[in-house]
């Protein structure tokens, strides 16, 4: 996967960021400048992946995201911390459902 460097920073949410794809999607994520909210089921996970990031970069969030309302929890948490989510990856291709994202 090819993630260009953006001169305004996005703020995305990673999906599954636990899962061996997720850890490199937000890496080349976090190199590119962006802010990215690490998403996964268990907080254990999430947190050994946030060693080596500055806290301003990157959060996590623990969440069951098949359901809508911890989703929308999750973006609003994202939206409070960093600003208002551009982007929501996840990486196991699953159909996104409709969210309203802006405030």
């Amino acid at each position: 996967m090819q993630i260009h460097a953006n001169p305004d920073p996005d703020v995305v949410v990673v999906l599954n960021a636990d899962a061996p794809h997720g850890r490199q999607i937000v890496q080349i994520l976090v190199r590119n400048g962006h802010r990215v909210v690490i998403c996964g089921r268990h907080a254990t996970d999430l947190t050994r992946m946030l060693h080596g990031y500055d806290a301003d970069q990157v959060m996590a969030i623990a969440a069951d995201t098949t359901d809508p309302r911890q989703l929308r929890e999750l973006c609003r948490r994202a939206t409070d911390r960093f600003g208002t989510v551009t982007r929501i990856i996840d990486t196991t291709g699953r159909q996104m459902p409709r969210l309203r994202l802006a405030s």
